[in-house]
């Protein structure tokens, strides 16, 4: 299992010529990479264009979720309803792959973002 990175995000984003996100006052350059990449994992997780298997690309969107989530809480400020869409995610992960949540996956990706 592997997360889509950063580069390999842009090369996929950039062959989507139809794919256009509306990210609106936003200011921050980081805050709105992060939900732009966030978003896009969310909106193709069925479609083709992601290469990758399941449980990466779960894990991808869990990471940029985090990547997002942590920028947002540093910009903003604290948001339960942000907080508990990470809730929603792991209990979306739990019921798309077919083994469950791997919480030393889960574990990993939040201690990077510490």
């Amino acid at each position: 299992m592997k997360i889509i990175n950063e580069i390999e995000l842009e090369k996929i984003i950039k062959l989507e010529k139809d794919y256009n996100i509306n990210i609106i006052d936003i200011s921050d350059e980081e805050l709105k990479k992060t939900l732009m990449y966030y978003k896009f994992i969310s909106n193709n997780i069925e479609n083709s264009v992601l290469k990758e298997d399941k449980s990466s690309i779960m894990y991808s969107k869990y990471y940029w979720y985090t990547k997002y989530k942590q920028r947002y809480f540093e910009v903003v400020g604290y948001d339960a309803g942000i907080e508990q869409e990470g809730f929603k995610l792991l209990e979306e992960i739990e019921n798309e792959l077919e083994d469950g949540v791997d919480w030393s996956i889960i574990q990993g990706i939040e201690e990077n973002e510490k």
